[in-house]
């Protein structure tokens, strides 16, 4: 089979004059402002062009089918608010830009692997997809690079080249090794300048079906997964920051394994070669005995794994609350991996016998008990669930302080008169 089309998008209204708003008036005088874009009497609409092929197959009396699709699309005049300088007079100007490319393929695969004359059978459905976007370009012009999609701790861009939905932020400072360098106090170094962290789209998604049934009796479950792609979290950010998580106790003292050591005159942090005898003061404080001296000890040290800008191992000691509050400021620390592996969905089903349908002059009745969301299975991102982005749109790369997600139990009651 194949097939072509091409539809179009409308912008939203008043998009293609710029007029003036009425204010209050000012002694007496009216006043009117002018909106702080500039609209488009010339705007088309957007045009998303799509071809599409694939076959459907059929083997040993439907015990064994096949479907797979294959499709291209490219979207164009995509109706954009791009920023300009405040000297033309608008902050911002609605324009036709950008062409974006995707391109993939699905594949669905029903079987029968066992099927007895006694009523038992067992259904196994498979389907795996994966898709390719590519932003083609944003204007005729080759001027616009890059396209701010979000913005908030971290951007989401629509950049020329890249996939649609790139992740950009704050990164590590690292050696041509790969290595994290360390600024003079033994904390992380922050990039000056952003760079890509990943993107929101998934590399593949896939799911498995399987159904068994015997009589009136069916048991079905649905374990599903998304592999590839990133997400930004906000929880993890801020709850690294305030040590809310329990990821963060760790270094935060010597039981976590936290490092022992004291601050020296200079203000440098000495390590002490090991656990000290240290009395507690009436306020929580700890003192030992450092040089015949008495003197305040801390236990929450962390030595961060990297070098020195000369390219030395790093020996200095942080504390681990300095230690989390300087990844809250590197988006890099902050971007996991947003694969999982979910059991979608469990059911069971059981089929009123005929005899008692026909006393209530029904066809046929079932009762199902389905359960949804009930365990992930795998996830890469600790905290939060991977699916619990802002958006289905253009900040679905980046999550905010999500609630959890909830399991689902239900009762169906299927009648046909």
């Amino acid at each position: 089979r194949g097939g072509w089309s091409q539809v179009g998008a409308d912008a939203n209204p008043y998009q293609l004059a710029t007029v003036f708003t009425s204010e209050t008036a000012f002694n007496g005088n009216p006043l009117q402002s002018s909106s702080t874009i500039g609209m488009n009497p010339n705007l088309k609409p957007e045009k998303t062009s799509s071809i599409e092929a694939g076959f459907e197959a059929a083997f040993w009396d439907n015990r064994l089918c096949l479907d797979f699709t294959y499709y291209k699309t490219d979207s164009r005049n995509q109706i954009l608010k791009l920023a300009t300088t405040a000297a033309s007079g608008y902050t911002s100007q609605v324009r036709n830009a950008g062409h974006i490319r995707n391109r993939g393929y699905e594949i669905q695969l029903g079987a029968v692997p066992i099927q007895t004359s006694k009523g038992f059978r067992w259904n196994l459905d498979l389907n795996y997809g994966a898709n390719s976007s590519k932003v083609v370009k944003l204007d005729d012009e080759g001027l616009i690079t890059s396209y701010r999609l979000y913005s908030s701790g971290i951007q989401i861009l629509a950049s020329v080249g890249e996939a649609y939905g790139t992740l950009f932020g704050t990164s590590y400072v690292r050696d041509a090794n790969g290595n994290v360098v360390v600024d003079a106090n033994g904390l992380p170094k922050i990039s000056t300048t952003n760079k890509t962290l990943g993107k929101f789209t998934p590399d593949w998604t896939g799911g498995i079906s399987n159904t068994f049934s015997y009589r009136s009796l069916s048991l079905s479950f649905l374990i599903d997964a998304s592999v590839g792609g990133s997400i930004f979290s906000n929880t993890n950010k801020t709850g690294k920051y305030t040590g809310v998580l329990a990821n963060t106790l760790s270094g935060r003292d010597a039981e976590h394994g936290g490092l022992w050591y004291y601050t020296a005159a200079m203000g440098n942090n000495v390590r002490l070669p090991e656990s000290p005898s240290y009395s507690v003061s009436s306020d929580g404080l700890y003192y030992a005995q450092v040089n015949g001296q008495s003197t305040r000890v801390y236990q929450d040290g962390i030595m961060v794994e990297g070098v020195t800008e000369s390219g030395s191992k790093n020996e200095e000691v942080v504390s681990a609350e300095k230690y989390y509050h300087r990844i809250y400021s590197i988006a890099e620390a902050n971007v996991y991996d947003a694969s999982y592996v979910k059991l979608r969905e469990v059911a069971l089903s059981y089929r009123l016998p005929r005899l008692w349908t026909q006393k209530l002059h029904l066809q046929e009745a079932s009762v199902t008990l389905t359960g949804r969301n009930l365990w992930t299975i795998y996830k890469s991102v600790p905290n939060i669930d991977p699916e619990s982005a802002l958006t289905t749109g253009n900040a679905q790369g980046v999550e905010a302080y999500s609630l959890p997600t909830t399991r689902s139990f239900g009762v169906n009651l299927s009648v046909k008169f």
